[in-house]
């Protein structure tokens, strides 16, 4: 197929799918995958042993997230970005399949919790696509961009001070154990030329990693071309990676089986498509086996605004008002993993000792009688089209009860934009990553300038107070106790203020993948973390 046949059917098939909705994101380790059968779908070739890796090709990549900036850093939020991002973007650090942190753009850190500062050791020799220098002052430039952003993640960098083009100390306002990980995982570094002229980077990147962006239409696609100044020698071995944005499981799942893509990431909402795929027994299906980075979806009202939803007990009855076990059963097959805090049962922030929600209607009524409504309100459900069914199912739930809500369905960019600023009316969808360092991955919803819903909840003080003696404590046992206790003070379903609204579940999204796609680590352990530098195809 001749490239300009390509790009036209990209830029179709993105257009004619994006008004149909954004999915949530998931999780997947390929290091654990199961082996494929070597007849993999209709026209796609056969993976007999190769020698070694092989240089060239074009990795194809079905996704249903698309991205409004994937050449500026600072605005790519949400996990959702990290398949955009880290083509053309690298971190200080980032994680191996079991969690733990491997260098990166640095080598070595060293935390200092008495000053309190963090060092960081840069990797030499290397480039920005643009012939840049990666160097202290490289960093300490992008730093400053995040914080000009508002960015949570860098919001406690004081100074940063440049010792020499390999070495650079970041002073920290307090001490805050969540720190390390937030700079140096949630931060990707651009050329400090670009970010000059940030306009350049609307349809463009310009990072060290292995890919740079060179063809790009929202909602529809990203292209990207071999790095030929990339850092690690002999790498990529790939060509180009392009990425179509596909927001119709089913539409997806079809052109997928015609291998027209390599790669086909699907949500948790698609179940019977996911058995499909794997009764086939054709393809690899990679999932996230730690835990690191797995991700919730749940409702969250906007409490920020004169509403009912400002009232803690509306929000607790809105919780006792959903089933989730008949939406796990009606929706998902019964696949789900059920949780009713920021944590995953069993896991070591979970507090099992709160008062758990149940579905109890009665118990609703009540709540809204008491908060001064006996006779109801009309509300919103804010939502795309990939969860209008549930959340139409959700909302007949709450409408038995009094909260009567009228689904209201937004395309993509709009949804992202109205998480982002805090401006939506009722309730939405609230995707929220798990990890057991609540100061980080709670703290960027919960801070007064969190990148996600923060500016549409409310930020009671006792809940601010626990925040911040979180990100403040050094000792592990101790902050994990300081996080049940804020757990409780939010999630108890008789005293919590519920500002996150509602868990539904563990979204456990998978990437299915033909046998032929070799070292992709799609998604390993992180929600949407891979690293496709290495990776090659054995076709």
């Amino acid at each position: 197929m001749k490239k300009i046949d390509r790009r036209s059917f990209l830029k179709g098939m993105g257009i004619s799918a994006a008004a149909l909705g954004l999915a949530a994101c998931g999780g997947s380790d390929s290091s654990s995958a199961p082996a494929a059968s070597s007849s993999a779908g209709a026209g796609a070739a056969s993976s007999a042993p190769a020698s070694g890796p092989k240089k060239g090709g074009t990795l194809r990549l079905c996704y249903n997230n698309p991205i409004a900036s994937p050449g500026y850093t600072p605005r790519a939020s949400g996990n959702a970005a990290l398949y955009y991002l880290t083509c053309s973007y690298e971190n200080l650090f980032t994680y191996d399949a079991d969690g733990a942190l491997v260098p990166k753009l640095a080598t070595a850190w060293e935390v200092n919790a008495e000053e309190p500062s963090i060092t960081w050791t840069l990797r030499e020799g290397v480039q920005f696509a643009d012939g840049e220098p990666f160097n202290a002052e490289a960093v300490k430039r992008n730093i400053e961009e995040y914080q000009a952003n508002n960015r949570t993640e860098v919001a406690n960098i004081a100074e940063c001070q440049v010792i020499d083009d390999t070495h650079i100390k970041m002073l920290m306002a307090e001490p805050n154990s969540s720190t390390l990980e937030s700079v140096g995982f949630f931060v990707f570094y651009m050329s400090p030329k670009a970010i000059d002229n940030p306009s350049s980077l609307d349809a463009a990147t310009c990072g060290t990693g292995p890919f740079q962006l060179t063809e790009f239409e929202t909602n529809a696609y990203a292209i990207y071309t071999r790095n030929d100044n990339y850092w690690q020698e002999g790498l990529p071995y790939l060509d180009s990676v392009e990425i179509t944005v596909v927001t119709e499981s089913s539409t997806g799942s079809t052109a997928f089986r015609a291998n027209e893509y390599d790669m086909f990431w699907i949500g948790l909402t698609s179940p019977t498509i996911q058995q499909e795929l794997i009764n086939e027994g054709i393809y690899i299906k990679e999932d996230n086996q730690n835990g690191m980075g797995v991700e919730t979806l749940g409702l969250v009202p906007n409490s920020a605004i004169d509403s009912p939803w400002a009232d803690a007990k509306v929000r607790r009855a809105m919780c006792y008002a959903i089933d989730c076990d008949a939406i796990n059963a009606a929706f998902l097959m019964g696949a789900a993993q059920m949780t009713d805090q920021w944590a995953v049962p069993g896991s070591v922030t979970y507090n099992d000792d709160i008062n758990h929600y149940t579905y109890n209607p009665e118990r609703a009524k009540e709540l809204l009688a008491e908060a001064g409504y006996p006779d109801g309100f009309d509300t919103n459900i804010v939502t795309v089209s990939t969860y209008s069914d549930m959340f139409t199912a959700i909302a007949n739930m709450l409408s038995a009860v009094g909260i009567r809500c009228t689904i209201q369905q937004v395309d993509a960019a709009t949804n992202n934009q109205l998480f982002a600023d805090g401006t939506w009316e009722g309730l939405m969808a609230h995707y929220a990553t798990v990890s057991p360092d609540l100061g980080l991955y709670m703290g960027r919803h919960l801070d007064y300038n969190g990148a996600y819903y923060a500016k549409g909840i409310q930020h009671p003080g006792y809940e601010m107070e626990l925040l911040e003696e979180i990100r403040r404590c050094m000792d592990t046992e101790e902050k994990h106790a300081l996080e049940k206790e804020l757990q409780a003070a939010i999630y108890d379903a008789e005293t919590g203020s519920c500002l996150f609204g509602r868990p539904l579940y563990v979204n456990t999204s998978s990437m299915y993948k033909y046998d032929y796609v070799i070292d992709d680590h799609a998604t390993e352990a992180f929600t949407a973390s891979w690293d496709l530098s290495a990776c090659w195809l054995n076709k």
